[in-house]
């Protein structure tokens, strides 16, 4: 891991359908800044909710990984029950 990933703030677990939309914010920028890229996205971070405001899917997964060392970070969320994370993958 690069001293750029050791800033990446991550979050152990969702307290809030909230949280993970702002975490899904926090992802974009950071592959909008060029230091990460997208390893897998089944839906574009801001088209997780459809027309209704309701989820597009029962598990949602973001996993972006760092162009300088090739630390991959996982964002799953579990919409049907509530929780998931935004954590370093091992």
């Amino acid at each position: 891991m690069c001293k750029i990933c050791e800033q990446i703030e991550t979050v152990k677990n969702f307290e809030s359908p909230m949280e993970y939309i702002d975490t899904l914010k926090y992802i974009q920028k950071l592959v909008d800044s060029g230091k990460f890229q997208f390893r897998f996205l089944k839906y574009e971070t801001d088209k997780v909710l459809n027309e209704d405001g309701k989820w597009v899917d029962d598990v949602i997964t973001h996993k972006i990984e760092c162009k300088t060392c090739g630390q991959i970070f996982n964002c799953t969320a579990i919409t049907y029950r509530g929780g998931g994370s935004f954590e370093i993958e091992d």
